[in-house]
């Protein structure tokens, strides 16, 4: 069956923001008096749900240092990303599979205020019939919220394909039941999501042609 759907992350995957993630995170510590983390060391921390992350840093975490390092976070990353933009390719991308007749979501535990803030930014709102995020900043799993909207909607599992750019994206896509195409330029090294055994691009006009291809009936 052909596909019809493209579910897209956007951390990482739309949004080139690794580097502003990492520099968010190492705010948090210079301001605890710690060293900052390298890029690899980020992507060696990076887990789901983002609470196993940040108790890499820091252990124990309680819960109101949690909720008080999430806040920090967030406050930086907006504050951060101001300076950066769309992944390198993201609109042609969005465009093709506009004209190849694809609906596009965005399935994201970013809060989704931020993602209808940063889609309309960045100018590319208008390609998404859905924008699904979280309600809160806690930057909870997306995989219930994410199959749950497509039974809701009527969206056959097989008719979709997922792109993102961290391992979490790849059980988000076993979860529904769909293929999956993975980036390296985003949350995850290119060695850690190889190991999943899914296609891994590092340009977004091949994962977009790998896509397209499997569109034709």
């Amino acid at each position: 069956m052909p596909l019809t759907t493209v579910i897209w992350d956007w951390n990482g995957t739309l949004a080139d923001d690794v580097r502003v993630a990492l520099q968010s995170v190492n705010d948090i510590l210079a301001r605890r008096g710690r060293e900052p983390i390298t890029l690899e060391q980020y992507y060696s921390y990076m887990d789901t749900p983002i609470r196993r992350f940040y108790e890499n840093l820091f252990h124990p975490l309680p819960d109101d240092l949690f909720d008080t390092l999430m806040l920090e976070f967030n406050q930086g990353y907006r504050r951060h990303m101001i300076s950066t933009g769309l992944m390198e390719g993201a609109k042609e991308a969005l465009e093709a599979f506009r004209r190849a007749g694809l609906t596009q979501i965005i399935v994201s535990a970013s809060h989704t205020g931020e993602l209808s803030h940063f889609s309309h930014l960045f100018g590319v709102e208008g390609y998404f019939r859905w924008i699904l995020g979280a309600e809160d900043f806690q930057a909870a799993g997306k995989v219930e919220m994410a199959c749950r909207f497509l039974q809701e909607q009527g969206i056959a599992p097989e008719e979709c394909v997922v792109i993102g750019d961290t391992l979490h994206d790849r059980e988000l896509a076993k979860a529904i039941g769909c293929p999956v195409c993975l980036l390296d330029r985003g949350h995850q090294s290119r060695a850690q999501l190889e190991s999943a055994g899914e296609p891994v691009f590092h340009h977004l006009e091949d994962a977009a042609s790998w896509i397209l291809k499997r569109t034709a009936p």
